[in-house]
């Protein structure tokens, strides 16, 4: 039996996951957060050799500088000893390879739902200027909920930054590499389309296109010969995606897909209706133009472009119909902020602080009525790394006086909002937060997850520094949370599409709502309680009656996925916004005529709330701006000179 260490700094060392050629993986539990992580260290050989410690460092800031749910999340990297150590995101689950043995994929349905999260993730690295460049079946984890994980960066390239290998070392997988990896090319981020594209491939045939029995037979065959066809008898395959396979595994990479969202939308749309096991994360912007063309073509006769040319309307093809622009009327009161990239903002129940989130975990604090910053809340792990994870959710309590704040990595923080200090409490979720709020009565915080549950915290117990909750489990992952029915009923929407109801008092399920055809990305209810309003992956947004579990409406006016939400005072209007320089007023008794407001071009809209008086709508910009609008009849106030 291996031994390995009782602790590694501060981490104590449950069990060996893992020992490859250059480290080894222990299960270790973090005492101060209380969490189970994955403790990747380097072997003291591999360590010693010229460039290794920085490359070992590379891949703890490759994947530290990307939280997205389909993206393993680095806790932190150290060094005890000067042995690097680095803290990630434990997995439960399976590789892909051992998935697909166990027959945890047995339809096309859930094949193709792991490849559409595999390219949402490697798409938003790409964004961010990283190319993974070894995307190979075992660094592709699925775990219990469906959620697909991409993991070890470790020879990923950060746009800007340099390489580093061992002697004589390959980078990569050769029988997941491009041709431009061995032809000595420069390469870019197409060389993990390639690599997705092996991957479908695999996972449609049992077999991978390429096979030799020595190495540079295979980089022959990958460099010079077209991959083994699909026998159309033994593997039957709509023409579609035996396109997308073709597009993916072009040998020039100008002649592939020119990006992985294109990949994600192209199967998204194949996927529809299919049965499947798992569900992805996060769901593909709603399809382009150039993808609908794509989707319409048949085998053989798939065209791209190459990234700089810019699409054009399809032939034959109606333009998607923009939203009904109507400013007028509508006083823009301008922005406020600093430049710091914000997630979501929330407005104190008295109006008085504008509450923002930021990408790096920390909150901040604004006055409305002067516009001025009155302070910055950083958790503990932010006090201690400089950094923290991005907030996916805020909530303020009955009273106003506590705020509370969900993130990316699962932790759930308190603060007291008269102090600013941090409540001494460790509570969270094995997964990103979805969700979370405070019901009246001051006795329960509710939460719910990335890992399929809804926790209801005890408040008092909470305060006192004890974590004590009950747990409802959940049939997949939570994306996002509401209260409704006058705060009786906490509503969730969830990867699998749906939206579930359950009675707070008896933590029963009462209702199931259908109706979204990707997973809903953001939910907000009417100030009556009565109505509840979801906003989708796939840019659509859906009005249900609670009680009655009827679908009161549904527009489509966004073509990206929808961000957040607000009801107007009333609750006849609603405001979304999705990650572009508009906002969709909807008006339930006029479903025909949506109004568009729109500030400058370039900003994104993260963020969205109005105040309870109904005189203001305010948007968080991406950027870390907020802008304001005066809503029609409302004169607004004098300002000092």
């Amino acid at each position: 039996m291996t031994s390995h260490p009782d602790k590694i700094g501060k981490y104590e060392i449950l069990a060996e996951l893992g020992r490859g050629g250059m480290g080894t993986v222990y299960k270790a539990r973090d005492p101060i957060l209380d969490r189970i992580v994955a403790l990747k260290t380097m072997l003291a050989d591999v360590l010693a050799e010229p460039g290794m410690r920085e490359r070992f460092l590379r891949e703890a800031r490759s994947a530290a500088r990307l939280q997205h749910p389909n993206i393993v999340t680095v806790y932190e990297f150290g060094e005890v000893e000067g042995a690097p150590f680095i803290a990630m995101e434990f997995l439960e689950g399976d590789t892909l390879p051992l998935a697909v043995e166990a027959k945890r994929l047995p339809d096309l349905g859930s094949k193709l739902g792991v490849v559409t999260q595999l390219c949402e993730g490697l798409a938003f690295a790409h964004r961010h200027g990283v190319i993974h460049r070894d995307v190979k079946p075992s660094n592709v984890h699925i775990v219990p909920s469906g959620v697909v994980k991409i993991v070890d960066f470790g020879i990923a390239w950060i746009e800007g930054g340099t390489t580093t290998t061992r002697t004589g070392e390959v980078l990569g997988t050769p029988a997941y590499m491009a041709p431009e990896q061995f032809s000595g090319e420069p390469i870019d981020y197409r060389v993990d389309i390639w690599a997705v594209g092996v991957i479908l491939y695999e996972l449609l045939t049992g077999r991978r296109p390429f096979d030799a029995k020595t190495v540079g037979a295979l980089i022959y065959q990958i460099v010079h010969e077209p991959p083994a066809p699909i026998d159309p008898l033994l593997c039957p395959l709509p023409a579609r995606l035996a396109g997308v396979v073709e597009l993916a595994l072009a040998k020039d990479p100008q002649h592939r897909f020119q990006d992985l969202g294109a990949v994600a939308r192209a199967l998204h749309g194949l996927g529809d209706g299919l049965a499947t096991a798992v569900h992805p994360a996060t769901a593909p912007a709603r399809e382009t133009d150039a993808d609908l063309a794509l989707s319409d073509a048949p085998f053989g006769s798939l065209e791209t472009r190459p990234a700089s040319v810019p699409a054009t309307s399809v032939p034959g093809r109606p333009a998607p119909r923009p939203p009904t622009t109507g400013r007028a009327g509508f006083l823009d009161e301008g922005t406020f902020g600093e430049e710091r990239k914000v997630q979501g903002i929330l407005l104190s129940v008295d109006d008085s602080l504008l509450v923002a989130g930021g990408t790096d975990g920390s909150i901040q604090l604004w006055e409305l009525a002067t516009r001025t910053k009155v302070g910055t809340l950083r958790n503990r792990v932010h006090m201690r790394t400089g950094h923290g994870s991005l907030t996916t959710c805020l909530a303020f309590s009955e009273d106003g006086s506590l705020l509370a704040s969900g993130h990316l990595d699962g932790a759930i923080y308190l603060w007291e909002v008269a102090t600013g200090l941090e409540l001494d409490v460790r509570l969270g979720h094995d997964g990103a937060v979805g969700g979370i709020a405070f019901p009246p009565g001051g006795a329960t915080l509710i939460s719910a997850g990335a890992d399929a549950t809804i926790k209801f915290w005890e408040l008092p117990a909470l305060r006192a520094g004890d974590a004590r909750r009950t747990l409802r489990r959940q049939p997949d992952a939570v994306t996002c949370m509401t209260l409704a029915g006058m705060g009786a009923l906490v509503v969730t929407g969830h990867v699998g599409r749906t939206i579930r109801v359950h009675e707070i008092a008896s933590q029963r399920l009462a209702a199931t709502l259908h109706g979204h055809h990707a997973a809903p990305n953001a939910l907000a209810s009417s100030p009556m309680g009565d109505l509840v309003a979801s906003g989708a992956r796939d840019g659509g947004v859906r009005i249900h009656h609670v009680e009655s579990r009827e679908q009161r409406g549904f527009h489509q006016e966004h073509s990206r996925s929808v961000a957040a939400l607000a009801f107007f005072p009333g609750g006849q209007r609603v405001a979304s916004v999705a990650t572009d320089s508009a906002v969709v007023i909807w008006d339930l008794n006029a479903p025909e005529l949506p109004i568009t407001v729109t500030g400058p071009a370039g900003e994104s809209f993260s963020g969205v709330c109005i105040t309870r008086d109904g005189r203001r709508l305010i948007c968080a910009s991406a950027d870390g701006r907020f802008r304001v609008w005066l809503f029609p009849g409302q004169r607004p106030p004098d300002r000092p000179s």
